[in-house]
């Protein structure tokens, strides 16, 4: 028996591409880059090259705002995924 032509499960393929974005914000968030950081020097050079800076402060900017932490290891990502909740800070 052939089945009708608008239950193939091929014309339901879209639907999986909205489900996995609809995951991934579930999972990590929303996408905010990098706006200012402060640092302070920890050597000869340091403000030519930036593996010889500390990081005190990061602010990132994004869909739900700014968003500012303070790293304790000195380091800044380029880029920080972020909820909701964490926004309103």
């Amino acid at each position: 028996m052939k089945t009708p032509r608008l239950i193939r499960p091929s014309f339901f393929l879209w639907i999986v591409v909205p489900a996995l974005m609809f995951g991934i914000y579930q999972l990590y968030g929303l996408p905010h880059v990098i706006w200012s950081h402060d640092w302070r020097p920890t050597g000869p050079n340091s403000y030519a090259t930036y593996s010889a800076r500390h990081y005190t402060r990061c602010t990132y900017l994004g869909p739900y705002g700014a968003i500012t932490e303070y790293p304790t290891d000195g380091t800044c990502g380029w880029l920080r995924f972020a909820h909701k909740a964490e926004g309103k800070r």
